[in-house]
């Protein structure tokens, strides 16, 4: 079944891309950044939006305009919550809470994780279901093991 969700994620991903003409950049894809020439942040925030279920047509991440199924606003500028999880008006705004998330595990700021939490710790707050697949998802995309530091990523 993960395998099956994951394939079409792909997909999806591929033909968006083609449909864009093939371009990677933070404007022209909402947020999405092609991790060869993207800082730490930018891997770190598309791995999870890929564990996620950004790139998945129709998902709830996708329509809230919240590639890391936030539950928290942390810049301000929410339009509302769909459940527990947060609601942007584009996916900018989601994107920038993603960023200034990881950016507070990467600089010590955070209460959870910090740069030295692995991405197997962070599963275990980030994420309430399938914390194990959640975590070899983030890891695979970012081409790293699970025991990995967050401030090793690179």
């Amino acid at each position: 079944m993960v395998i099956a969700i994951l394939a079409l994620v792909a997909l999806a991903i591929v033909l968006f891309e083609q449909a864009q003409g093939g371009s990677d950049t933070v404007a022209d894809l909402g947020g999405r950044v092609n991790t060869s020439d993207t800082s730490q942040v930018e891997k770190i925030a598309q791995a999870i939006a890929t564990a996620e279920g950004f790139y998945a047509v129709g998902s709830r991440p996708q329509r809230n305009h919240n590639p890391g199924d936030m539950t928290a606003d942390l810049v301000g500028a929410s339009t509302g919550t769909d459940g527990m999880f947060v609601v942007y008006g584009n996916d900018q705004d989601g994107w920038n809470n993603l960023y200034a998330q990881i950016n507070a595990w990467l600089n010590g700021t955070s209460k959870h994780a910090g740069p030295t939490s692995t991405i197997a710790d962070v599963s275990k707050f980030y994420t309430t279901t399938e914390q194990d697949s959640w975590a070899a998802n983030v890891a695979g995309h970012l081409g790293v093991s699970v025991e990995t530091e967050l401030g090793q990523i690179v």
